[in-house]
């Protein structure tokens, strides 16, 4: 039996060392999905999931060759290094005060036009117009392992005027304002029980919201109500609103995050400000976008003996450092009080 067992391990070493040795593959079909990559200056713009490398052997090495700008003239201004935030450690969301999560970062060179290497991800870290000029530029990516390489040429960055928040109210490649039925003025994302004072339905379109960039000593955000005549709105109104216990759901993370810190309520109760990150929410430039904070101020009055609730709503990004005000400007008075 001994012999017998011998025999079978060394028979499958034997036919082990028959079998033929796996070749690196490299497949024709692997492809970038999307080849034209819009950014806009003044955050980092994050392209993630954008190349299918189609079974070819792992792991792939990628790299940005052959920048050219508008009139397709070499350059290398996108390959200027500047200073970028990246993550040292993992950020969950539940960190007690801004300084544990920049706590959590750390400033690293990088060019201004970078790529992941072995994943192919594209990174337009943040700059602005004083390094960069916005416009069109071309550049080709080259991709190989052992198996060969292939470049992918031709593709376009689509370099835009700079977003501060989201949504934003200009177009990024004029800098003139929207028309109103394309964006041109900002709504709330939510408005429901909302009345005037005849009780009728106040729609999204009956408020005007700005955001206003009010100081650059640090970085918070203010909301202020304002009605029709740009008299402010006592935030007590919002009677069912927890000031020190608002959450947002991150995408990225898929967990709800804490709104800010540092609460502040000023003395007539007329503006409530947070401090926040920039950007906030902290994952927003990492998420090409996708990671949003929502606010909502809910109240509930008493119509005719039954009580009503109402809620006005904002999912929104901020990604310029600052001090920044959100109004909330009424076109039609509301109606706060009980009948």
């Amino acid at each position: 039996m001994l012999a017998l067992a011998a025999w079978l391990v060394g028979g499958a070493g034997c036919y082990k060392d028959t079998l033929p040795k796996e070749k690196d593959h490299l497949s024709k079909d692997m492809n970038y999905t999307v080849d034209n990559f819009i950014a806009n200056l003044g955050r980092s713009n994050v392209f993630i999931n954008i190349f299918n490398a189609d079974y070819s052997t792992q792991p792939l090495d990628f790299a940005i060759e052959n920048v050219r700008d508008a009139a397709k003239k070499p350059t290398d201004v996108l390959q200027q290094m500047v200073d970028t935030r990246q993550w040292k450690s993992y950020y969950s969301g539940d960190e007690k005060t801004i300084t544990d999560i920049e706590s959590k970062q750390q400033i690293v060179k990088r060019p201004v036009f970078d790529i992941r290497p072995h994943s192919g991800e594209l990174i337009i870290w943040n700059t602005d117009s004083n390094t960069v000029r916005y416009g069109k530029y071309y550049f080709d990516v080259r991709v190989k392992n052992k198996a060969g390489e292939r470049v992918f040429t031709n593709m376009v960055l689509d370099l835009r005027r700079p977003k501060p928040y989201d949504p934003y109210e200009f177009d990024d490649l004029t800098g003139i304002r929207k028309d109103v039925t394309q964006g041109g003025i900002i709504r709330p994302t939510e408005m429901s029980g909302v009345v005037d004072n005849l009780r009728r339905d106040l729609p999204k379109d009956s408020m005007n919201i700005y955001f206003v960039k009010t100081g650059a000593a640090k970085n918070t955000v203010t909301f202020r109500f304002v009605d029709k005549d740009s008299v402010a709105i006592p935030l007590t109104r919002f009677n069912n609103m927890r000031w020190d216990s608002l959450f947002y759901q991150s995408k990225m993370t898929g967990t709800a995050i804490r709104f800010g810190f540092n609460r502040k309520m000023n003395k007539d109760s007329t503006a409530v400000t947070y401090d926040i990150t920039s950007p906030f929410p902290t994952l927003a430039d990492v998420s090409s976008g996708q990671d949003q904070a929502t606010i909502r101020f809910p109240y509930s009055r008493i119509a005719y003996g039954r009580r009503t609730n109402a809620v006005i709503g904002l999912t929104f990004s901020i990604f310029e450092p600052g001090e920044w005000t959100v109004v909330f400007k009424f076109r039609l008075n509301p109606k706060f009080e009980d009948d």
